[in-house]
Order: structure tokens, then C-alpha cells, then sequence
């Protein structure tokens, strides 16, 4: 395997072909006739040779091994700092020096006719700005020589700059090399799959045993990051809040309780729901240079923050090539705002299915109503009768999925009659059935809730009966349960496998309809966890 070509982002692609194609034209334009009389004949590293001011950077070339490529006759352009700006450059570290090399030569041809401000996409794959600034022009904040730019070799252009840009790390390459961030790093790159792509590779001879060499493209793929975010391309800009070592333990431990599985590998299972539940919200879309400033945050999965600032709260940041990175010892996180959530159903909502009973389901809308503000959504679920016998009331069952193993108190939220006639003082009377898992792991179906809204899993027991309020909408408490497992629900889940279910049932006889509802109008479910 010769070289190592990792595929990033349809952004960074794009980027590049789009630059390949108004460069080219602008070469053309820029060496055209006369013009052109003035390109060497000589490849760019043997240009870069005969400058005098160039030796220190000539050598680091030679180092990282690129002369060789920059004498092959694809096109590229070097912005090649000086000798006085590498003085302090240790020419024996091999990594660093061929970092700031790859950090200063891009492919395609970048003259400064036409530059006004360019995002150029290094080979080192970071972006870098070449601009026009204070009547010349600058390559990553540094100063192009006025006599000594736009040098047309027979490959490519040459810039001298009066400095050199500094090869700058990115979050992912920080996470995998700042000290005290093992545990971390251990479980986001144990989810990377490099794999070899013999269909983008090119076969470019065979070796001395005669096996195939290729120019060899490796594919990178990490699941975590496709939900967190592209920590290791540069196309994208993020805030990252790192946990030590120290700060990864604690949450760990605080944390894993919630994630007790039921069955075989549910050690391992539990381990990895608690890691993931740890990284999930560590990273924000935005620059967060200043958290006062910010009244909220939101994580790049979804999770709101509110006044944030305590999140970085001794916190060190790190400016890095993609964004800002704090590293800290301890993930503020307040469990209602990430790990622990509260877990809302809405009722017109049949994505984790739904059953019912001698009744109808339609989706209405609270929109042009006096609950139009106060209904989640616009929307509400109602559950009409298509019965008058007493002894088969109509009803409905929500699945509740992604229940952890902890407390929660269960409620019921139901829009009042007078949503749809505002006259329509009428209540409702309602019983409710719980259906989970026990502590043996057996599931509980249909578990009645008594008058003192405790569950009771008998054969046979008979529910109470509660009362919503006729004039508004009315948050009905059902139960407190503590789960002694959790109950995922994933990409690879089916809709059998979600145990936790509440019923909600009519309680109104046909002949106390002058008083009662008999059609049930739910907005939502929702579990608030006891913290």
C-alpha cells in the first residue's frame, strides 16, 4: 500500500471541483500570450531550487518527501515561506516539518488575478484563506512578496510568503493526542472502520513478488461521528466539551444506572449506552468563544442548554483548525437536560404504533382555537366511541419508547371539549392501564392504577376513575414507576420490542353523557424522570 487517501465530506469535494474549474481559467487567462513567455520550463521543485531565499524550505520538502511530487507534471501551487521565517523550525522532527509543508501546497493552479477572497483546500486537508488585503495579498494571515508571486513553473505557481502558517490540529486529531483524554478517545476511535476501496484505487505496478501495488484509497467511516459531527474534516465548525479522564469516570459512574439492560450481553450493552449517552451532547454547532453570551445552546444532537456558561465553567480552550475545544475535569450536564429527559409521546402520533378499541382515531387541529398556544404541536389525537354499551368502552394505547431504568412520574394531557364548542362544559372520566417490565423481567400487561395512582399488577383489579377539567387543558397525573430496566429504541428495533404502554380508557356510561365526554381528545403522554 502506497499511499494513504482518506475520503472526506461531499463539501469538501465539491469545493474542490469548483476550484479546479474557475483556477484553470483563471490560469489561462493570467498566463496567456506574452504572458506565458515567462513560464519556466523548470518543475516547482526545481524553480523553488534555483531561489535563493527558499533553501530551509527546499530542505523541509525533500524531508517530507515531497519533491518527488512536486516534480510530476500533475498542477499545483506552493506558497513557499522564506528562510528567515523557519529559523525556529526543528528541522529533525520529521511529522512536524512535513506537516507545515502539506500546510502550504495545494493542487490546481491559484494565481492572485482574480483573488479577492478564496477558501483553498490544502493538501493537509485544511482550508486556508488567500486574500487580497492592504493592497497585496495574504496567504493564512501571511504576506505575499509583491516581486516574488505568481511564479509560472512548467507544473504549477509559486507564492514566497513572509511567513509560514502554522499547521494547526483539528478536534479529532486533538482527541487523539492531548493528555488526559484516554477514555474518551478510546471509545470514539474504537468505533472507526478504515477499509480498503479497490474500486477507487489505482494499480501502479507490482513488487518483488510480484503482488500489486496500488495507489491505495482508504475509505474512514465512524458512526459516532455521522450522529455527533465531523470532528476530522474541516468544512464544518464545532465547540467540543472534552472530558478527562477524571471527568469520564464520574459521569460514568453517575450515569450507568440508567442504562440497566434485561437479558444476555447486557453488561456490554449497558456499557456502551452509557458512553454513548456521555458523548452525545458534547458537541454544538456554533463557536461558543464566550458562553456568558449565550442564553441557550444546543447540541448537535438536539439537546437545549439553558444559560450554558456553567457547562465551561473552569474549563481550558484550546483553538483549534474546526473550532474550539474545552477540555475539562468535570461534564457539568444537568440530567434533565441530557442523559435523563423527559419522554414525550404525542397521542396523534402512530410512528412506535398504536392500538385501540371500539372507537374511531382522528388528528385535529387546535389552530383558530382559544387552546390554539397551549395544545404541543397544533395537534391532538381524538378517541371517538363507535359503541353505547357500558361494559366496552372505547380506548386507545400509546407505546412509550426509550424509558430508562429509573423513576419516572407518568402524566396524561387531554384538550378540553370546549376546544371544538366553547360552550361544552363536559368532562371526562378516564381509567388507566400501565403495561411494563418487573424487576424478574416479565412483562406486565394492562397493570391497573388505584384512587392513590399506585400500580397494581393483580389479575383482575379494577382501575379508579379520574376526572379531567372542563375549561382547560388538564396535565392528569397517572403513576410513578421506577424501571428496572431500560427500553431502547433504535435503528434495529421493531415496534414489538418497546414494553412500556399506557392505556388510556373511557370511563363515561352512556347515560351520563349530559355531564360527561364520552370522546376523548389527548394531546400527549409524557414521563418526567425523578431526578
Amino acid at each position: 500500500m502506497k499511499n494513504k487517501k482518506f475520503k472526506y465530506s461531499a463539501v469538501a469535494i465539491v469545493l474542490a471541483i469548483i476550484s479546479f474549474a474557475s483556477c484553470t481559467d483563471v490560469w489561462d487567462s493570467h498566463y496567456n500570450n506574452s504572458s506565458m513567455l515567462n513560464k519556466s520550463t523548470l518543475n516547482l521543485y526545481q524553480y523553488m531550487k534555483n531561489q535563493q531565499e527558499l533553501t530551509t524550505f527546499c530542505q523541509m520538502v525533500k524531508i517530507a518527501g515531497y519533491d518527488s511530487i512536486l516534480s510530476q507534471t500533475q498542477t499545483y501551487t506552493v506558497w513557499a515561506p522564506v528562510n528567515n521565517a523557519l529559523q525556529s523550525i526543528n528541522l529533525t522532527d520529521t511529522a512536524y516539518v512535513t506537516e507545515i509543508v502539506k500546510n502550504h501546497i495545494t493542487r490546481f493552479s491559484y494565481p492572485t488575478s482574480g483573488i479577492n477572497s478564496r477558501i483553498i483546500y490544502m493538501l493537509d486537508k485544511k482550508f486556508i484563506s488567500f486574500r487580497q488585503s492592504n493592497g497585496g495579498y495574504s496567504f493564512g494571515g501571511k504576506a505575499l512578496l509583491a516581486d516574488k508571486s505568481n511564479l509560472a513553473a512548467s507544473n504549477g505557481i509559486l507564492h514566497l510568503i513572509d511567513g509560514y502558517v502554522p499547521y494547526m490540529t483539528n478536534i479529532w486529531e486533538f482527541i487523539g493526542s492531548a493528555p488526559g483524554l484516554d477514555s474518551l478517545r478510546a471509545y470514539l476511535y474504537s468505533q472507526s472502520v478504515y477499509q480498503f476501496d479497490p474500486k477507487a484505487s489505482v494499480e501502479i505496478g507490482t513488487n518483488s513478488h510480484g503482488q500489486s501495488v496500488y495507489d491505495s484509497v482508504i475509505t474512514f467511516n465512524n458512526p459516532v461521528l455521522e450522529k455527533i459531527g465531523y470532528l476530522h474534516v474541516e468544512d464544518s465548525t464545532y465547540t467540543a466539551l472534552l472530558p478527562t479522564n477524571t471527568a469520564w469516570v464520574k459521569a460514568y459512574n453517575q450515569i450507568k444506572s440508567n442504562y440497566h439492560m434485561l437479558g444476555a450481553g447486557g453488561s456490554a450493552q449497558q456499557r456502551l449506552n452509557t458512553q454513548w449517552a456521555i458523548v452525545k451532547n458534547l458537541i454544538f454547532r456554533s463557536q461558543v468563544a464566550t458562553p456568558t453570551s449565550f442564553d441557550s445552546l444546543m447540541s448537535s444532537t438536539g439537546s437545549i442548554f439553558h444559560q450554558p456558561a456553567y457547562l465551561f465553567d473552569k474549563a481550558s480552550k484550546n483553538e483549534l483548525s474546526n473550532g474550539l475545544a474545552y477540555v475539562t475535569d468535570s461534564i457539568r450536564f444537568k440530567a434533565a437536560e441530557s442523559y435523563q429527559q423527559k419522554i414525550q409521546v404525542e397521542a396523534e402520533n402512530s410512528s412506535y404504533g398504536r392500538s385501540f378499541l371500539y372507537a374511531n382515531l382522528y388528528v385535529r387541529s387546535s389552530l383558530g382555537t382559544a387552546f390554539s398556544s397551549q395544545v404541543s404541536g397544533n395537534k391532538y389525537l381524538v378517541v371517538e366511541p363507535t359503541t353505547v354499551s357500558n361494559t366496552t368502552q372505547n380506548y386507545a394505547t400509546f407505546p412509550i419508547p426509550n424509558t430508562l431504568s429509573g423513576k419516572y412520574k407518568v402524566y396524561c394531557v387531554f384538550a378540553p371539549s370546549s376546544i371544538v364548542v366553547p360552550t361544552d362544559t363536559r368532562q371526562y372520566k378516564v381509567k388507566f392501564y400501565l403495561s411494563y417490565l418487573d424487576a424478574t423481567g416479565k412483562q406486565i400487561t394492562d397493570a391497573t392504577i388505584n384512587a392513590s395512582n399506585a400500580i397494581v399488577p393483580t389479575v383482575g383489579s379494577i382501575s379508579a376513575i379520574f376526572t379531567s377539567n372542563a375549561s382547560q387543558i388538564t396535565k392528569m397525573y397517572v403513576t410513578q414507576i421506577a424501571f428496572p430496566f431500560c427500553n431502547l429504541y433504535d435503528d434495529n428495533s421493531t415496534l414489538a420490542s418497546i414494553t412500556t404502554k399506557l392505556r388510556v380508557e373511557n370511563a363515561v356510561k352512556i347515560t351520563e353523557t349530559v355531564k360527561y365526554d364520552r370522546t376523548l381528545r389527548i394531546d400527549y403522554l409524557v414521563l418526567e424522570p425523578v431526578q
